[in-house]
């Protein structure tokens, strides 16, 4: 990477879509220049259903962004669902000529080219190469640039996606005007802010809970092992209560919100809650809180036991020995993370980023994507792309003028 460098990632979620533009520092570090949320409802279980819809959310995320920059926004890094992903491991390896000249970026390309051959699934393409750590002859490191070795050898995860999912990807991208730089898992996209270099090594279940999907990911020895998504999340907890208790959608989100417990043995005074939007035979309807509580029980105990039997029937089950949660979905119903260490059966945390001040918390998956790509060690080109906003000259707004009324189209300014 270099420095200036600009990374846009967008995270296309069930609610949302979500933009970040970020750029390469003096440092080499990503320093976020601005963030933008749109809300959408073009994705359902984890896909496309209104590809207009998702167009116009991402136009106006980045028409937010471009208002406050000197550019325009022509590329960007894409988020994917992880139920239609799938993971396969390879080793590759080289002799390199000269021992003493040290590896170089050119040995890497060679092996990471190599995986071009990988045989791919029917109706599948790769959409990323990630090395998860090279052996040479003296060492096992992620990074072996320069290092003296007569071979280089290099264990790979390939991920590979769903042909029409990605081509969906790319009608939405290309109706909002934006070419595709790459497109990243949503577990990779969080694995970098949320999680540790000791849990990435030790082996973590990564939970990216949202409004209408659980993106449950699996990663150890610095590597990913496997990447799936069930079509439930918050807004199903919503949803539940909202029928429960035959109030509004809006009335369940805001009691989920300022009574939300995942069990009734936590309550520690029974309130009593007047349901203001009570749609049943009598006007209003007072209940206690636990019979809400009860109803958010039975939904985060759900949630969690599917995630336990993904895990299980993939065989990884073994493989976890911790589990971290991110994503919004349920990080307003407390205790949540205890209900999900007893059915795991394994310490689990919230993932806190650093970086809440610096972007809106809903913006986190997007800032992930870019985060991600700014942290590829091994490729000279991971800019989006951008061209200048070319501001009119006055002889410009003459002829524009002129232009405007003779009936004539005006001419795009921006270049």
């Amino acid at each position: 990477m270099a420095i200036g460098d600009i990374i846009v990632g967008i995270d296309i979620g069930t609610s949302k879509v979500c933009c970040c533009l970020g750029q390469i520092n003096k440092f080499n570090q990503v320093e976020i220049l601005n963030s933008s949320s749109v809300t959408c409802e073009g994705l359902k279980r984890g896909k496309i259903v209104s590809s207009d819809a998702v167009a116009r959310a991402i136009r106006f995320a980045i028409s937010d962004i471009e208002a406050t920059q000197d550019f325009i926004i022509k590329s960007a890094y894409v988020n994917i669902v992880g139920m239609h992903v799938s993971i396969f491991k390879t080793r590759y390896s080289i002799k390199l000529e000269d021992k003493y000249a040290g590896v170089s970026q050119k040995d890497i390309d060679a092996i990471i080219r190599n995986v071009g051959q990988f045989e791919v699934p029917e109706g599948y393409q790769i959409i990323d190469v990630v090395p998860s750590k090279f052996i040479t002859d003296s060492r096992i490191t992620d990074d072996p640039i320069g290092i003296f070795t007569d071979f280089l050898e290099a264990e790979l995860d390939v991920i590979i996606a769903d042909k029409n999912v990605v081509k969906s990807i790319g009608l939405v991208m290309q109706k909002a005007g934006l070419q595709i730089d790459g497109i990243v898992t949503n577990g990779f996209a969080m694995r970098d802010i949320v999680l540790s270099d000791e849990e990435k090594n030790n082996g973590v279940l990564l939970l990216d809970i949202g409004a209408g999907n659980i993106d449950v990911t699996v990663f150890k020895d610095n590597g990913i092992l496997f990447t799936d998504a069930i079509p439930v999340g918050g807004d199903t907890i919503t949803n539940d209560i909202s029928i429960g208790l035959e109030i509004s959608y809006q009335e369940a989100d805001k009691l989920k919100k300022q009574y939300g417990l995942s069990r009734t043995k936590y309550i520690d005074n029974d309130y009593s809650i007047t349901l203001s939007t009570y749609t049943g035979e009598k006007n209003s309807k007072t209940i206690k809180c636990s019979e809400l509580v009860e109803i958010i029980e039975a939904r985060v105990e759900e949630m969690f036991e599917l995630i336990n039997q993904k895990v299980e029937e993939a065989g990884f089950k073994g493989s976890v020995v911790t589990c971290v949660i991110a994503g919004q979905g349920i990080n307003s119903i407390n205790k949540s993370e205890k209900t999900a260490e007893e059915i795991l059966g394994v310490p689990v945390r919230f993932g806190n980023s650093k970086t809440a001040n610096l972007i809106k918390s809903e913006c986190l998956g997007s800032y992930g994507i870019v985060k991600y790509i700014s942290n590829i060690k091994h490729s000279k080109n991971i800019g989006s792309k951008i061209v200048e906003d070319v501001e009119p000259t006055f002889f410009e707004n003459v002829v524009q003028s002129f232009k405007s009324l003779l009936g004539a189209k005006p001419n795009n300014i921006r270049k």
